[in-house]
């Protein structure tokens, strides 16, 4: 019996996967050298000066191991940062996504003029975050603040209100003006993903007569599971690093300050310049740990027919 060998020599096969494998590491090569220079190569390095004493006021930088994390343990003030940042992000994370989803689903059903209301949407987040916080902090005016006159205007008691006299509203403030900055990326993101669902998936559902909200729920929200968990992913990184918002309206007050107002304080006003790279390696992680559990889970669940 003779068997028959099909398609190109082996020669001629193994300089064409050679090629193509010259060609793609030639194409990742900016990418990942990019990647070293500006992401990789910082982190190590932040990882390694952490790992020493870094203190202008000090000669020398000693190895001292796992001290600066150690410390972590011992910090109160560094725990009431911590419960801070937790707060902004469960809050900001949820109204991210909640609101963002419902401002995609609403300018999708939105056939003229749509450029135009995503410019709009748009805006906020283009502007610079210290922007933002400084005409939010005229809108919390107490006296000529805008948000006091509509509300006392609406016959309730806030004339005068100093919304950061209490924790609570003080957190809600800060986490409002964040919110506002970065839900257009989350609206960009899953409104994307709505566009490209087929429209005769509608179609079917609609013969089969279900109703909007039947659509939306069985239809949309399936579909867009993955760029739901992208946006998540990001609101989630953005919000441990909060800082513009926060050090505007209220300053390095201890009742509203999240970890990156405590590395700045640490760093550049303690001058403990290895601690606050501890502190920078710690969110790094912890941010990236939570946002990984939300692709994962979202790897489970999706399967790509």
């Amino acid at each position: 019996m003779t068997a028959v060998v099909t398609g190109q020599p082996a020669g001629k096969r193994g300089v064409g996967f050679h090629a193509d494998t010259s060609l793609g590491v030639l194409l990742v090569a900016p990418i990942l050298i990019t990647m070293t220079g500006l992401v990789f190569y910082p982190m190590a390095r932040t990882l390694w000066d952490s790992l020493h004493r870094v203190n202008p006021m000090q000669a020398g930088t000693p190895f001292i191991g796992l001290d600066n994390y150690a410390r972590m343990l011992s910090d109160a003030q560094l725990g009431a940062t911590w419960t801070n940042t937790l707060i902004y992000v469960a809050l900001a994370v949820i109204a991210e996504t909640v609101f963002g989803v419902l401002a995609a689903a609403l300018i999708n059903q939105v056939k003229v003029g749509r450029r135009w209301i995503l410019a709009a949407v748009i805006l906020p987040w283009a502007l610079p975050g210290v922007v933002n916080s400084v005409i939010w902090l005229w809108i919390y005016q107490p006296g000529a603040g805008l948000l006091n006159g509509i509300l006392t205007a609406l016959g309730l008691p806030f004339e005068n209100h100093v919304w950061f006299n209490d924790r609570t509203s003080a957190i809600i403030a800060v986490t409002v003006v964040h919110v506002w900055r970065m839900m257009p990326l989350t609206i960009v993101i899953v409104l994307a993903a709505m566009q490209s669902i087929p429209s005769h998936l509608y179609e079917a559902a609609r013969i089969d007569g279900a109703t909007r909200s039947q659509m939306f729920t069985l239809v949309t929200l399936p579909l867009v599971r993955s760029a739901i968990a992208v946006a998540m992913t990001n609101a989630t990184v953005n919000a441990f690093n909060l800082f513009d918002e926060a050090w505007v309206l209220s300053g390095a007050s201890l009742e509203t300050r999240p970890v990156l107002v405590q590395i700045y304080l640490e760093t550049f006003q303690n001058l403990r310049f290895s601690y606050g790279m501890a502190l920078s390696v710690t969110i790094t992680f912890v941010s990236l740990l939570v946002s990984l559990i939300y692709v994962l889970r979202v790897y489970r669940n999706t399967r790509f027919e």
